[in-house]
C-alpha cells in the first residue's frame, strides 16, 4: 500500500489536539484513496469516540478515515464494525467496505463561494495551459498545491457549477470545463475577488529573489498607460515571511515607500508580470477612467 505523510497545510482546520495524537497518512489501494490514522501513543478505542472522529475528519479531509490499530481486541473489533468504523489491525485484519461498495457518504455543505486554490485553477487553465482531463494528482505535480487542498477546490468549483467533474475506470477524479476561455470568463467573474490581502511599503529590497510586478506597474507593462513613480511587487504569504525572515525589506511599513508590495492569497501564476486577469481582479474598482479603459483593452487581447 501507497503512503505518503499529509503535509501541515493539508491538515489546515483540524484541531491541534487531535494533530497531536495522530499521524495522518495518505493512503492509495487499488485506485481507491482514504487517510490513514496511525495513533502516536496508546489510544483508547471506543468505537463511539473512533466514529465521532472519523464523521468530524471526513467533513474536513473529504477522504474515507481509516484508523491503524496494532492490536485490537475482539470485542472492540466488532464493536468498531457495527458502527461502521473503518480500520486496520497492523497486518492481521482489515475491514474496509469501501474498497468493495461506495465509499461512505459524507454530508457536505456545498460551497457558495470561490476559495483562493480554485481561483488559481481557474485562472491557470484561462491563461497558462488547458487543465481540461487533469486528475488531482496530475494538478498537485502542475501547481503550488497538495492533493487535499485541490481536491477541496475541485469541489468548490463542482458545487458552483463552473466545471464538470468525473471518474475514470480508475476511479479518478478529473476536471473539465466545456466553454471557451471568453465565455468561462464572463460566467466566473462574478465569483472572482481580488487576491490582495494586505498592501505594505519599504524604501528598498535586498537579495536576489525573483519579484514579479503588478497593479499599474504591470498593467503599464500589458498596455499603454504610464508607469507609477513606485513600483508595485505581488507575492503570496509565504514569499512574504521567508523575505522577512532574511531581512530582505529596508524600512518595512503600512502607509509609504519607494516600493510598494501585494501581498495575496496565491502566488502570481506567470513570471516577471501579475496575469491580466487577476490584475484585473486588483483594479477593477479603480474609479480613473483611464486605468478602465486599459483594464478592458488588456482583456479584449487575451482572447
Amino acid at each position: 500500500m501507497q503512503l505518503v505523510r499529509m503535509a501541515k497545510d493539508e491538515l489546515r482546520g483540524i484541531p491541534i489536539d487531535i494533530k497531536l495524537r495522530f499521524v495522518f497518512w495518505r493512503a492509495h489501494f487499488n485506485g481507491y484513496e482514504f487517510c490513514l490514522l496511525e495513533a502516536k501513543k496508546s489510544e483508547n478505542h471506543a468505537s463511539t469516540d473512533c466514529l465521532r472522529l472519523a464523521k468530524r475528519l471526513e467533513e474536513l479531509i473529504y477522504m474515507p478515515i481509516v484508523f491503524l490499530f496494532q492490536n485490537l481486541q475482539f470485542v472492540e473489533r466488532n464493536r468498531l464494525i457495527e458502527r461502521g468504523v473503518y480500520f486496520i489491525v497492523s497486518d492481521k485484519y482489515a475491514y474496509l467496505p469501501f474498497l468493495i461498495i461506495n465509499t461512505r457518504e459524507v454530508v457536505q455543505k456545498k460551497a457558495e463561494e470561490l476559495s483562493a486554490v480554485a481561483q488559481y485553477i481557474l485562472l491557470y487553465h484561462l491563461q497558462v495551459g488547458s487543465l481540461n482531463g487533469a486528475s488531482m494528482t496530475e494538478l498537485e505535480k502542475k501547481l503550488p498545491y497538495t492533493y487535499v487542498t485541490i481536491s477541496r477546490a475541485f469541489k468548490a468549483l463542482d458545487d458552483l457549477q463552473l466545471c464538470k467533474i468525473t471518474k475514470d475506470e480508475n476511479r479518478n477524479k478529473r476536471i473539465y470545463f466545456d466553454d471557451e476561455p471568453r465565455d468561462i470568463w464572463g460566467q466566473v467573474l462574478p465569483y472572482l475577488k481580488s487576491p490582495i490581502k494586505r498592501v505594505v511599503y519599504c524604501d528598498s529590497i535586498k537579495g536576489d529573489m525573483s519579484l514579479v510586478y503588478g497593479s499599474i506597474t504591470a498593467l503599464s507593462h500589458y498596455t499603454h498607460l504610464n508607469p507609477d513613480e513606485v513600483n508595485t511587487f505581488v507575492m503570496d504569504t509565504k514569499q512574504f515571511k521567508a523575505m522577512q525572515e532574511e531581512k530582505a525589506f529596508e524600512n518595512l511599513n503600512a502607509s509609504e515607500g519607494n516600493i510598494r508590495m501585494e501581498i495575496w492569497n496565491y502566488p502570481p501564476l506567470l513570471q516577471d508580470y501579475a496575469d491580466p486577469l487577476s490584475l484585473y481582479l486588483t483594479l477593477k474598482d479603480d474609479k480613473d477612467p483611464r486605468v478602465e479603459k486599459e483594464l478592458e483593452t488588456m482583456i479584449d487581447r487575451l482572447w
